[in-house]
């Protein structure tokens, strides 16, 4: 199965070879401020599956070691990259229904209001490395 997505203008294009291996809702400060949203889906593609197809993104480090890219033209957020591993945003996917979700992460900051009922583990920071990736 391929994997593919963009930006919201279309101009900023990717493809995915292989189906996500690692997925999971941050609710941190730095996420909502980055995605305008309550909380933020990433989703991990296997090392070597990803690849641009059409333009290039913009890219900004938003901390020590934390690189997010997005698109120069429409701001669609599209990545969170750490330690190596690249998260793309689970919005910008053509069909993000199609992903499971393993977890909820940084839930010591999620807002007040937002009920997780949907039976993921939660975990106050991350699971293992930034990103809430489990640490091989």
């Amino acid at each position: 199965m391929e994997w593919t997505g963009g930006c919201l203008c279309g101009s900023i294009r990717y493809r995915a070879s292989e189906a996500p291996h690692w997925a999971s809702y941050c609710h941190c400060g730095m996420c909502r401020k980055i995605s305008g949203a309550p909380f933020t889906g990433y989703v991990q593609f296997p090392e070597g599956s990803f690849v641009w197809t059409q333009g290039k993104p913009s890219q900004y480090p938003s901390s020590s070691g934390v690189t997010r890219r997005f698109c120069g033209d429409c701001g669609s957020s599209l990545t969170f990259e750490a330690d190596g591993v690249l998260f793309l945003t689970l919005g910008s996917l053509d069909f993000p229904e199609q992903v499971a979700f393993d977890c909820h992460t940084y839930t010591s900051s999620r807002l007040p209001g937002i009920e997780l009922a949907d039976g993921l583990p939660h975990f106050s920071g991350p699971v293992g490395g930034k990103g809430g990736r489990p640490i091989d």
